[in-house]
């Protein structure tokens, strides 16, 4: 992996991380259930995620079917998202502001391996050029 390449999952990814925590924080000082906080950070964090990582990460034109491929990789984070959250914040009880972060670090390498998967998969020989 180029240095460029992990220098712009990191960066991306800290948005998505950042992104994803501060919904689920917001979501449960509002009450709302954990389901509830995690599909919604999902919809927000996976079409923002899929944009960056195409055109940052991984320099590849945006379509609908490395998007759909990548929408589908990403729900794999919905189990792993509530199972870690709630070992965290329900099993351990601890807060949220601690809970949510916790459980993003979980999933960070399995994001790294789906994304490129469903980004690069389709279009290794159609890169964009800067």
């Amino acid at each position: 992996m180029k240095f460029r390449t992990s220098f712009a999952y990191i960066c991306v990814s800290a948005i998505c991380f950042f992104g994803h925590n501060a919904i689920m924080i917001l979501a449960e000082s509002l009450c709302a259930a954990l389901w509830l906080a995690i599909l919604i950070s999902f919809a927000i964090i996976a079409s923002i995620g899929y944009i960056l990582h195409s055109l940052f990460t991984f320099k590849q034109p945006l379509s609908f079917l490395t998007f759909g491929r990548y929408t589908v990789s990403m729900l794999l984070n919905i189990p792993l998202s509530f199972v870690t959250t709630w070992f965290w914040y329900t099993w351990l009880g601890l807060p949220m502001p601690a809970a949510a972060p916790l459980a993003s670090i979980c999933m960070i390498i399995l994001n790294f391996l789906l994304s490129r998967w469903a980004i690069r998969a389709s279009n290794s020989n159609k890169a964009v050029h800067s």
